[in-house]
């Protein structure tokens, strides 16, 4: 089983269903693992089966293949088959399921649901992986580049998971590789020769005098290092930001996205995390008669502690019904308007759901549903996909906005107004800058939301600084709302619950709410993604009850502010064209020009961040020119060494295919003529060895040991060629040829070594060679067609 080579695809095959492992963090459950790890056990078995037979790595991997496809048919497509083999209906079938499984990456996040076209893809795609790998480690002993596709493989599930991967999956996936590595160049340091008599088992009897046991020391000891170095570097340099495959999968739960098929935001606000999801797969889409848009809310949140908004206990009645009462807090004197508005594949999980507000009638068929009495949200029991609201747009006046601020002479305080003791000091130093002594109700909001909003210098970005230099420049690291108002960096989540902050210390009861932005119209409807969930503030007035605010600058995202929330004489500057005063009735943009929205992704226009250098740059439109620029040395890179490896391959090859040892000398002087050649240092034709060494003696100036290699390669060669068959044992000039063309190259111009090294004529012949073969190939099925029209026609 030595042509087999058991241990080396063995070790192949494990090292393809490691770096798998991570793909665990993707999907679950993790069903798909035992068909896959059958995938890899087929092409090892394929493997190994064929090269026991033959020595042609074409019907190796035609073996494999055969085998990958018939394993598929027995394992992902039983009903399809006959007699055991595959259907035109099973191509089919796996058309369909692979459809299915592009479909989930896309729209889901991780975990993502294991469904048969997600079995069927990675199983194919390990398989297919697994074949690689096999040919270049085992059938190529190249186990160093079938790195290359191992490490692509891992990239693709690690780089997708959404958080940080345990160092395990990197540490398993590595070490079964430097193991395969490892193994090779030991076999090829005793491979060498030495006169050192061998045991049984292929050790020496008494000393390490070839070398093996030391080189596997020494390699043990370095690749313990390197994986060490790998798993801890990371932590200190600066990377680039997370992509995703195909615009999926990768987003963290913790954040907002896609579990199981369905999708929500988290009740719990941290304001060091943002709500952002980078998915751009809709949550739902719907349609609607109203003449200004406005959010959708999916919560509210009252309580905050320790720098973060926490939810409270819901009280909700569900039950079937078509009307709701009223909020007890609406008076019946307040101008209002009432709209529809009716949601499609909708996605977002129960209780949770995206709804207008004040809501006056739904229908949701048989989900029962219901309204929290504490805060008017609506909940459902269990998820709906479609669904309608009828609600009210309020239009308040004036005069009933304003109203006194509610002053606290002590005692109890209610949730709605308690301001976070940890920044009081900024809150009411903000409070006494902004609003003005004695303003009402209506006039201190405005004033806090146009401070936010435009006035007080506050920038938008998801990059938030940790620290904030005080007035002696020294960083301090205070609370998220005080870090916030005085670094004046943040996003949707710090924007609101400063206003609610700064709203309940000027007297105004405040609230914390989260949903949706309007989205963006198609074709009659508008499509809301997971990037554009979104925070605001809601503000209550007496007779009217809670209304929404938006502090959270529009130059970012498509946030507009509702007309009785600005100034009635000054426009708002932040607002568009349209919706800068409280008469005049907005028109909406509903995305942003990139067609991103807070907080979906980093806004390569608003990187403000307050870090500085490579890893502030790496965090914006730098990231995207930095990658780019990494692809392009990389294909470069790898371009550059197509015709080196050409070389390589080819004289290795017929090395292999040599007849015997005097043909492998002819190939070896052969190689050594064209390397030299390729330096500059022809020989005139038909000149014989001893004549080409005495050319090569003179052109190259060599002397000492480099003029004696050359003395063994003619002598070798002359013996090669001229002695009589088996008067002499021929010698293998290997290494005596290499040293000639080192030192050769060591008297030639820089620029004649670069190109023998880049432009080989070896490599260049081969790249010659076998475009004729694909050319002769593609052109053989035309030219089998003009020779039967010759035929029918004579």
């Amino acid at each position: 089983m030595n042509r087999g080579r058991v241990a080396d695809s063995v070790l192949a095959g494990l090292a393809s269903a490691v770096v798998a492992w991570p793909l665990t963090t993707l999907f679950t459950p993790s069903t798909w693992i035992r068909p896959t790890l059958g995938m890899v056990v087929v092409v090892v078995v394929a493997g190994i089966l064929a090269r026991s037979l033959t020595s042609s790595w074409v019907a190796v991997v035609l073996t494999q293949l055969v085998g990958v496809v018939v394993a598929a048919g027995w394992i992902y497509g039983r009903g399809h088959l006959w007699h055991g083999l595959p259907t035109p209906d099973m191509v089919l079938t796996f058309n369909r399921l692979l459809v299915d499984a592009r479909e989930t990456i896309q729209n889901y996040a991780a975990p993502a649901p294991t469904n048969r076209g997600i079995t069927l893809a990675i199983g194919l795609a390990i398989g297919a992986a697994a074949i690689l790998v096999d040919h270049l480690a085992v059938m190529r002993r190249s186990p160093a580049l079938a790195g290359l596709p191992l490490l692509t493989t891992f990239l693709i599930s690690a780089s997708n998971s959404g958080d940080a991967l345990n160092p395990m999956y990197f540490v398993a996936a590595g070490g079964v590789w430097l193991v395969l590595l490892g193994r090779q160049g030991i076999a090829s340091l005793r491979r060498w020769s030495t006169t050192v008599p061998l045991s049984a088992s292929g050790r020496r009897h008494d000393d390490d005098r070839d070398g093996s046991f030391g080189y596997a020391a020494a390699g043990r000891s370095l690749a313990v290092a390197g994986l060490a170095v790998a798993v801890l570097l990371p932590v200190a340099i600066p990377h680039l930001p997370t992509r995703y495959l195909i615009d999926g999968l990768g987003r963290s739960q913790q954040a907002t996205g896609f579990s199981d098929g369905q999708v929500g935001l988290r009740s719990t606000l941290d304001l060091t995390r943002s709500l952002q999801n980078p998915s751009k797969a809709p949550v739902f889409t719907y349609t609607t008669n109203a003449r200004l848009l406005s959010p959708l809310r999916i919560g509210v949140l009252e309580t905050y502690r320790d720098d973060t908004w926490r939810p409270d206990t819901p009280d909700v009645q569900y039950a079937r019904r078509s009307q709701v009462d009223l909020p007890q807090d609406l008076g019946p004197s307040v101008p209002r308007e009432t709209y529809r508005v009716t949601v499609d594949d909708s996605r977002i999980e129960a209780p949770q759901i995206a709804a207008p507000t004040p809501v006056v009638s739904g229908d949701l068929g048989r989900i029962p549903w219901g309204l929290d009495a504490n805060t008017s949200v609506v909940s459902v029991e269990r998820a709906a996909r479609s669904y309608s609201f009828t609600y009210l747009a309020l239009n308040p006046t004036p005069e009933s906005l304003a109203q006194p601020v509610q002053r606290l002479d002590g005692g109890l305080v209610p949730p709605d107004l308690q301001v976070d003791p940890a920044a009081k000091p900024a809150i009411e130093a903000a409070v006494r800058e902004v609003v003005p002594k004695g303003a009402t109700r209506i006039e201190a909001a405005r004033a806090i939301q146009k401070y936010l909003r435009t006035d007080g210098g506050f920038r938008y970005s998801l990059q938030v600084p940790d620290t904030v230099r005080n007035q002696f420049g020294q960083l301090e690291r205070p609370d998220a709302i005080t870090l916030f108002l005085r670094a004046k960096v943040g996003y949707c989540v710090q924007f609101a619950t400063a206003m609610v902050m700064m709203a309940r210390e000027a007297g105004i009861p405040a609230r914390m709410a989260i949903g949706y932005l309007p989205g963006a119209a198609s074709r009659g409807s508008y499509v809301v993604t997971g990037a554009e969930a979104h925070a605001w503030p809601e503000l209550f007035f007496e007779g009217i009850g809670w209304l929404r605010f938006e502090p959270t600058p529009s130059g970012t995202q498509s946030t507009v502010a509702p007309p009785y929330s600005l100034q009635s004489t000054t426009p708002d500057t932040a607002a568009p064209t349209g919706a800068s005063t409280a008469t005049s009735v907005p028109t909406v943009t509903s995305t942003r020009p990139d067609g991103r929205n807070d907080p979906g992704a980093n806004d390569p226009t608003r990187t403000t961040s307050t870090t500085s250098g490579i890893a502030g740059w790496f965090g914006g439109r730098g990231a995207t020119i930095a990658l780019w620029v990494l692809l392009g040395v990389l294909a470069g890179v790898l371009g550059s060494l197509a015709v080196p490896l050409a070389a390589r391959a080819r004289r290795r090859r017929q090395l292999r295919h040599a007849a015997d040892e005097a043909a492998r000398v002819e190939v070896e002087w052969r190689s050594m003529v064209e390397r030299i050649g390729d330096l500059g240092v022809i020989p005139p034709r038909g000149s014989t060895p001893r004549q080409v060494g005495a050319f090569y003696q003179r052109e190259a100036y060599l002397e000492g040991e480099q003029s004696t290699a050359l003395r063994r390669v003619v002598d070798g060669v002359e013996r090669a060629r001229y002695a009589r068959p088996g008067s002499t044992a021929l010698t293998d000039i290997r290494d005596e040829s290499a040293a000639v063309v080192k030192a050769v190259s060591g008297v030639r111009r820089r620029r004649d070594r670069l190109r023998a090294v880049w432009w080989p004529t070896e490599g260049v012949v081969e790249w010659r060679e076998r475009g004729d073969a694909l050319a002769g190939f593609v052109r053989r099925p035309w030219d089998r067609f003009q020779d039967w029209r010759a035929a029918r026609r004579d």
